[in-house]
């Protein structure tokens, strides 16, 4: 142990940034004092491996992945442990980056040890998340691989922010930043020596105009104490006018916490200030011919007549075109000329639109006509009816038409209470209704109730071919008793997992049962399914064939027919095609 302290007082102790303690104040003494503890595991100091030859050959050091020249580069250093997880030839590193740092600026008081960390650490200096972290474990500080490397800001002028100069803040303390009003320890803070400031270092640059998702117009960042009582319209928590946070432009009750409003998913990263405002572009879905006729951008071979009957007899083979649904007691455009049919609410769809899902622009496009399905970012389902589109070129966000039209609050008939649009990026839930983990979600603002995009965008009631007097309405209930069972398949029917009810007839049917197991995707279309014609058919034979693929009865209210065969779902569809390609 003599020798060690010694060779510490000359050198640094290097140790595999791999290296595993049992607890936080091993490491400390370890890092500190170069002394180990006898609890300690997986401390060996790296040994030094010199190049006794003149030969030249490489290794690639485990941390900056640059290769180690040993002709020029004679001493490396090298991990014998045989638990080392960092994966690189012979477990190699460069001295200079191995190397314990002492008395940095940002973390003078202790030295810091450098440490492969999974999951990754977040920088204090540079926010982001890295795998390879400068690490203090007594005081939980961290700074990523590069920033230790940079030019350290203990002083930050930014008058822009704060007219005062900004005295880096060396203490990991409870202060509570006067941006985004949030003491979260995931940057740097700084504070102002002549006022009760405090910022962290990430948020001076919080931009001052912008335009996000959630809002119609513009918002502007505003840190003046005022007296409105404000929920914040992404997350639909409190607004603390204390801190700085997010207003209307034009002056509508409007707030939005600092952090929520610049959320990747609400805002799209540009900075407005100075910029004038683009003009609404209005752009109608169709030109009207004469009055209840038009000229659809989707059918424009074709005009298109409105019929406002709402008693028509029910018929499986007519549906929307946009949405995919089958057509109900609805108010419809039919074309002229042939089967071409729209929902009036479809037909009025926007060319363009903002969405509250997305920062970017939104693009209605024909989904279907010679392309390939197409997967909602939302709801998941595949579908062949009309989409959204993101105008971004490098961005692929699209979604079916329902989806998109979702809005916030949403009243839906499966829940007495508004929905909202509070999920977090990356974030799921279990949905109330299908019980399925899910992303794009609606939460209750009055208790725990979670919907899913598929399960909030189901039809509200729906015609069924065996029952042209009645309607059936979509049904959930949380607390239910009684038995019910499906009229399609004879199995039992859970209201809990939704199902759609006509209670003239005490009808009950499951949501697959009656829509299909892809429920998005229309039939009577040719789509080329990629370099394959596949026909999509009504299931309506009388006896049904055996799936190609899954070799069961082919259950579904639609079949895909490739060459001379079928298959009963766009799973077995896949499964066909990856056979086909591979040995046609």
């Amino acid at each position: 142990m003599n020798s060690l302290l010694k060779q510490k007082s000359e050198t640094p102790l290097l140790l595999c940034p791999d290296a595993k303690f049992l607890n936080v104040e091993d490491e400390f003494h370890c890092i500190q004092f170069g002394k180990f503890l006898s609890s300690s595991s997986h401390l060996s100091p790296l040994r030094r491996k010199v190049n006794k030859t003149n030969a030249k050959f490489f290794n690639k050091c485990a941390v900056c992945r640059d290769q180690i020249l040993h002709i020029l580069e004679p001493l490396m250093y090298i991990c014998k442990e045989p638990s080392c997880h960092i994966q690189a030839i012979q477990r190699s590193f460069h001295r200079e980056c191995i190397e314990p740092i002492s008395k940095h600026p940002y973390h003078p008081k202790h030295s810091l040890r450098l440490i492969f960390s999974d999951p990754s650490k977040i920088c204090l200096c540079c926010s982001n998340f890295s795998e390879w972290v400068y690490n203090c474990s007594r005081c939980d500080f961290s700074m990523c691989r590069d920033c230790p490397r940079t030019e350290a800001l203990l002083t930050i002028n930014h008058p822009k922010r704060h007219e005062h100069t900004l005295l880096y803040n060396y203490r990991q303390t409870s202060l509570i930043c006067d941006v985004c009003g949030l003491n979260d320890h995931r940057s740097f803070m700084y504070t102002c020596g002549q006022c009760d400031f405090v910022v962290h270092k990430e948020c001076l640059d919080i931009p001052s105009i912008i335009r996000i998702s959630r809002h119609e117009h513009r918002i502007s960042f505003n840190s003046s104490l005022t007296p409105e009582k404000l929920t914040c319209g992404v997350c639909h928590r409190k607004v603390d006018t204390n801190y700085g946070r997010y207003s209307c432009v034009k002056g509508c009750i409007y707030g939005v916490h600092s952090k929520c409003a610049t959320r990747e998913d609400v805002w799209d990263g540009e900075e407005l200030e100075g910029e004038p405002e683009d003009p609404y572009e209005d752009i109608s879905s169709f030109n009207e011919i004469s009055e209840g006729v038009i000229q659809h951008f989707s059918h424009e071979d074709h005009h298109m007549k409105l019929d406002e009957k709402t008693d028509r007899a029910f018929d499986e083979n007519k549906y929307c075109q946009a949405c995919t649904l089958p057509i109900c007691d609805d108010i419809i455009y039919i074309c002229m000329q042939c089967n071409f049919i729209l929902h009036q609410e479809c037909a009025h769809l926007p060319r363009k639109k903002h969405q509250v899902t997305h920062p970017h622009s939104l693009s209605l496009q024909v989904g279907h006509q010679g392309c390939e399905f197409f997967e909602c970012k939302a709801c998941l389902h595949i579908s062949n009816g009309f989409a959204y589109f993101c105008v971004e070129e490098d961005c692929d966000y699209m979604l079916d038409v329902r989806c998109a039209s979702i809005a916030e609050p949403l009243d839906h008939r499966c829940h007495q209470h508004p929905l909202f649009l509070t999920f977090e990026p990356r974030s799921t839930q279990i949905c109330s209704v299908c019980n399925k983990s899910r992303g794009h979600r609606l939460n209750c603002g009055e208790c725990g109730f979670v919907a899913c995009f598929g399960c909030a965008t189901l039809p509200n009631k729906l015609r069924y071919k065996h029952d042209d007097d009645h309607v059936l309405l979509f049904n959930y209930e949380e607390d239910v008793s009684g038995q019910y069972f499906c009229e399609v398949c004879e199995k039992e029917a859970d209201l809990k997992k939704g199902v759609y009810m006509c209670h003239d007839c005490n009808v009950t049917l499951h949501i697959k049962c009656l829509l299909g197991k892809d429920i998005n995707i229309m039939h009577g279309v040719v789509i080329e399914y990629p370099q394959m014609d596949v026909s999509i058919n009504l299931n309506d034979r009388l006896s049904r064939n055996i799936c190609r693929s899954c070799e069961k009865l082919c259950a579904h209210r639609i079949v895909y027919e490739v060459s001379d065969f079928e298959v009963c779902s766009l799973k077995c569809l896949k499964v066909v095609v990856i056979y086909y390609s591979i040995f046609s």
